[in-house]
Order: structure tokens, then C-alpha cells, then sequence
């Protein structure tokens, strides 16, 4: 039987999912600790602070005395990050460690193929590795997109809400997995509040299955038909020019973009999941009127 999990440390607690991880954490009872590269940030004064340096083991290895898990948040595009964080869990004995994934299906080839998802992939095989040596256990949350970070970020999700615009991903039409940043922070509790069920495998939840075409339509009963401009994006071409940079060198703001937008134009990449966990985690989904709610919000921000 699975440990009670009770002591959690967070890091990248700052950021957009990991201040939802810690609301979420704390709101379930668990005793929380937040890994700082400094002593000058805010955090809510229900949680512990240890300033650590997220380039050393020993460092993170002391911070994580008398945890019961670890909660990667950082997103850092440097795989060390990850590793450095897994062993250090590791080496205390800590229980239970989440990676920083938080997205699509890891165990999609396709998925795991893209240079994008090269961090996470390489935390995703190193945890596992730690876990088959029988020193830590692991949960990945598969997430699909996050719903309003992406609607607030257009780049990300096609829909500029303010703009009145979508620049749909080939038709538009792929259902894919969205959930909000405070859900994936839900998951997150519930995933450690289940450790015994959700060990070692991805745990698969979503907010919603929606296609571009889906949102573009609750944004219109939302924001009004009128004056949206609607165009189309052949992501095909737009994949090999970005892996052609890649092979150049010459690289942009969007050669690793063009990568997640073309996974969610894809059935075969993106698609709603096929084993459900949103009971589990504690996830319902959302109703049209809460979907309309965040469109809202967002466009009047």
C-alpha cells in the first residue's frame, strides 16, 4: 500500500501553474514547501520557503528533507533542471515526483519526437529510469492545452479574442483535450491524494474536448458573429520550415511554436484520451456556460 502523502514541495511555485499547484495544494490539507532561486519573491504565508540553487543536487537534496513528494513546475527549457530535481528527490527519499510535463500524451511517438518536447521527454525517461531502480515513484498529469493561458496567448491557441480573429491549424476541426491552469493545479492535489492509483504512468484528465472550430463558436455567442476575420494555416509546410531552421541553426520565436500548434492540428498527435482520469483526480468538465465564462473574462481583461 502507497504511502500517505503528506509533506510537498513545489518548484517554479511562481510561475502560471505552479501558484495554482500551491492554492490547490494547501486548499487540500498538505503541508507545502516552495523551492525559490531567491528570498525576494511572495508567496502566500500558509507555505514554507527554502531558497535553493537549482543547479546543485546537494542544495535540492536538503531542501527536500522530510518531503513526501516533489511537484516540477519550472518548465525550464534545460533538461538539467529536471534530472537535477529527480535525483535529488531520489537521493532523499522522497515518494512520489511529478514531472514538469503538463501537456500532451508523452507516450505519443509523434508527440515524443518533437524537438519542443525534448525537455520532457528527457525528465519523462529519467524518472522512469529512477523508478525501475525502485528509488521514487512518479505520476506525469497529461493535460492536452491550458485553456485560458492559451486563449490569453493567441500564438498558442489560434483564437485572439480581443482581435476578434482565429487563424485556424490546417481546418480546425482536431478535438483536443483543454484544461485550465486551477484544474491542472486540482489534478495535481488529487493525483497525491491517490498515490496508489495514479504510480508510475501519465494520468490522463482534460477540462474539455474542443476543436479551434468549437471555441471560435462559443467566442462568437460570446463576443457576437460579427467582424471576425477567419483564415487558414497549412501546418505541413510550416513544420518543415521550422525543422529546416532547426538543421540551419537559424532559429526563431516560432520554430518551436509552429512544433505544439502543429500536434494540435493532428489526430493523430492530439486527440480526446482514450483511458479518462478526471474522476480520479477530482476533475469535472466544463459546462458551455463555463467555457463561455473564461472567453469573457479573458476578453475583457
Amino acid at each position: 500500500m502507497a504511502p500517505i502523502i503528506k509533506n510537498v514541495a513545489v518548484a517554479g511555485a511562481s510561475g502560471n501553474l505552479g501558484s495554482e499547484a500551491v492554492k490547490a495544494l494547501v486548499e487540500s490539507g498538505f503541508n507545502v514547501t516552495v523551492l525559490s532561486r531567491s528570498s525576494d519573491k511572495s508567496f502566500p504565508s500558509s507555505v514554507a520557503v527554502k531558497v535553493v540553487d537549482f543547479n546543485s543536487i546537494e542544495s535540492l537534496s536538503a531542501a527536500f528533507e522530510g518531503q513526501d513528494a516533489v511537484v516540477d513546475t519550472t518548465f525550464s527549457f534545460e533538461p538539467q533542471t529536471g534530472s537535477n530535481l529527480i535525483d535529488a528527490a531520489a537521493a532523499k527519499g522522497v515518494y512520489r515526483f511529478i514531472t514538469s510535463d503538463f501537456g500532451l500524451d508523452p507516450d505519443n511517438p509523434g508527440v515524443a519526437e518533437m524537438p519542443v518536447f525534448g525537455r520532457k521527454q528527457a525528465s519523462y525517461s529519467h524518472v522512469k529510469k529512477v523508478a525501475a531502480e525502485g528509488k521514487m515513484t512518479y505520476s506525469l498529469i497529461a493535460c492536452g492545452s491550458f485553456f485560458d493561458l492559451c486563449l490569453e496567448n493567441p500564438v498558442y491557441s489560434g483564437i485572439d479574442l480581443k482581435g476578434k480573429s482565429a487563424d485556424l491549424f490546417d481546418a480546425g476541426d482536431n478535438v483536443l483535450p483543454w484544461t485550465t491552469l486551477s484544474d491542472v493545479g486540482k489534478a495535481i492535489s488529487g493525483v497525491l491524494e491517490h498515490p496508489e492509483e495514479t504510480q508510475n504512468r501519465p494520468v490522463y484528465v482534460h477540462g474539455a474536448y474542443l476543436s479551434q472550430l468549437d471555441i471560435l463558436e462559443e467566442a462568437k455567442n460570446v463576443l457576437g458573429s460579427d467582424g471576425w476575420t477567419v483564415t487558414n494555416k497549412d501546418m505541413q509546410p510550416l513544420l518543415d520550415q521550422s525543422f529546416a531552421e532547426l538543421k540551419s541553426g537559424n532559429i526563431t520565436e516560432t520554430t518551436f511554436l509552429v512544433q505544439i500548434t502543429y500536434c494540435l492540428a493532428k489526430k493523430e498527435l492530439t486527440h480526446p484520451w482514450s483511458k479518462d482520469d478526471n474522476a480520479l483526480a477530482g476533475i469535472r468538465e466544463m459546462t458551455s456556460g463555463e467555457i463561455q465564462d473564461v472567453i469573457r473574462q479573458i476578453a475583457q481583461k
